[in-house]
């Protein structure tokens, strides 16, 4: 059996007036998760490029200061696959967000740190946790 390649994605915290913008997930079934705007990098992009285009092609927003806040690795047992994501923390510079049509993640909302939603995926939570504190790595 042939091993599968680890996926490498990006996802960034984007950050307007404290808030941070998450959007729902319902590709897990009844299992509703929240999320950050993010995807998969594509073959001759760079991270920062991979990081804006997924912002816009998800959320519908554009972002200024993009900084590298995080790097981490998990395991989806659902897809058997390891993936490895880049995390990124920006501010917001134009756009309402929007739901995109070929988008995962739909009705994005700004949530302040003290008022996010109880269900957030996994990883995203850990990018997250890490955009508060600046580590980059653990």
């Amino acid at each position: 059996m042939q091993e599968s390649v680890p996926v490498l994605g990006v996802a960034v915290v984007v950050v307007k007036d404290g808030k941070i913008l998450l959007g729902e997930d319902h590709t897990k079934g009844d299992n509703l998760y929240y999320g950050v705007p993010g995807g998969h990098l594509e073959s001759g992009e760079s991270l920062a490029e991979a990081a804006r285009r997924e912002v816009v092609e998800e959320a519908g927003v554009e972002i200024n200061g993009l900084k590298l806040i995080s790097v981490y690795e998990f395991f989806r047992k659902d897809k058997k696959r390891t993936y490895i994501t880049i995390g990124f923390k920006a501010e917001w510079k134009s756009g309402k967000p929007k739901d995109e049509s070929d988008s995962t993640r739909k009705n994005w909302a700004w949530f302040g740190l003290d008022e996010l939603p109880e269900k957030i995926f996994p990883p995203d939570r850990i990018l997250i946790e890490r955009s508060k504190s600046g580590v980059v790595w653990e």
